[in-house]
């Protein structure tokens, strides 16, 4: 079996997709599958030497950007590069990851007409609560995604809630099938402050309030992540202490309200290396994902979560796979999206109830193991593929 999957972006760009592709297409070629990869290069990534470590793939390139239209980033290279990986690599399989696109570029190519697709959807382009920007370009892009889809041998969808509430997979549920996102568990595996540091010269960052409820959040700091309510919430609570970690164009905004109202409770410790933030994931009491919308498509921190024996706080966003992902109960708890009142009253109670919480971690690790590890995700997309095969070869 040979692949050829396109995406937007590949590690080491931080990102729930490119995390998970980074996995999947290790464990594939672990299990004999031959693989390219064809993905764009993120603005001001310096790749060369890290791309050496990519021995999995047969072939691997990213095409250079000179820009970026809204998300989207724009490659006027892409439809060369993409019809002569077609032509030199001659893989079975097209794997489309999207949203993306240059993945629309398949739909010129006779060379990719030729086999089978596999649309992997990860997410809509627009929702409720998602951008304003993104809403008024959709219409332009609609028309595309629809001859993707309606094209593609096999849809994956990540979680039933996100395929039964997606407007754009509606008239192809007939070919939709769902596989969860997965991941590597050594990807998670905690380091300690010893070696953090040594890749870095800044102090590892360290928990400073003995006694008191971990609570942890990593991720982009977008307004969708809803971290505004969660620093709101661990103000009011009592014997919380909050880490958030990450990055990005709320950070001002979150840091006054971190000031004004949190204390020395709560702290955002930017952007960290893969090192701390397993550490801190390992050393936490309790995994929180605070999203307000469906642009929390499904939730890999909270599987990244699972992975490291940690109950989760998450919140109730109809559509997204966040609910299906957290077991209500058992290896976590939900609160309705930007609640702070409710999300601090839960705090509350299970700053309280720490031996409710250690459980609920190490029932999290047991679904984990059934579900989510990436070497299972992997056998069943390659179930896909098979399937695909056969269908054009019997056809």
């Amino acid at each position: 079996m040979r692949v050829l999957h396109i995406g937007k972006f590949f590690a080491p760009f931080a990102g729930g997709i490119e995390n998970f592709m980074l996995d999947l297409l290790r464990a594939c070629s672990a299990e004999g599958v031959a693989q390219a990869c064809l993905v764009h290069e993120a603005p001001g990534q310096a790749h060369a030497a890290r791309d050496r470590g990519f021995d999995f793939l047969e072939r691997f390139e990213r095409v250079p950007t000179v820009a970026q239209l809204s998300y989207a980033p724009v490659s006027p290279g892409f439809s060369r590069a993409m019809e002569r990986m077609l032509g030199e690599f001659r893989p079975d399989v097209l794997h489309l990851h999207m949203p993306n696109t240059s993945a629309f570029w398949a739909l010129k190519s006779r060379r990719a007409r030729r086999i089978p697709w596999v649309v992997h959807w990860h997410s809509d382009v627009v929702g409720p609560g998602l951008d304003t920007k993104l809403k008024l370009l959709y219409p332009f892009y609609r028309p595309f995604e629809q001859a993707l889809l309606e094209r593609a041998d096999a849809v994956i969808a990540t979680s039933p809630p996100y395929l039964d509430s997606s407007r754009a997979l509606r008239a192809w549920k007939s070919k939709c099938s769902v596989i969860p996102l997965g991941l590597a568990p050594e990807r998670i595996e905690p380091a300690g402050p010893s070696s953090s540091s040594a890749e870095s010269d800044e102090s590892p960052v360290e928990w400073q309030v003995p006694g008191n409820l971990r609570v942890l959040g990593v991720g982009r700091l977008s307004r969708y992540k809803g971290f505004g309510t969660l620093i709101r919430a661990a103000a009011a609570a009592e014997a919380v202490e909050l880490i958030i970690a990450g990055d990005g164009d709320q950070r001002p905004r979150l840091q006054r309200l971190v000031s004004d109202h949190a204390g020395g409770r709560v702290r955002l410790v930017g952007g960290v290396d893969d090192a701390s933030r397993n550490r801190l994931v390992a050393e936490c009491d309790l995994f929180c994902l605070p999203s307000v919308n469906r642009a929390e498509a499904f939730g890999l921190s909270l599987v990244e979560a699972m992975a490291a024996g940690k109950a989760q706080l998450a919140t109730r966003v109809a559509g997204s796979g966040m609910n299906w992902v957290v077991e209500e109960g058992r290896t976590g708890w939900m609160v309705a999206p930007g609640d702070a009142d409710e999300l601090a009253k839960c705090l509350r109670r299970l700053a309280r109830k720490r031996a409710e919480v250690a459980a609920a971690g190490a029932r999290s690790r047991e679904r984990f193991e059934a579900r989510f590890r990436i070497d299972a995700v992997a056998r069943q997309v390659m179930g896909v593929y098979r399937a695909v095969v056969r269908r054009e070869t019997s056809g």
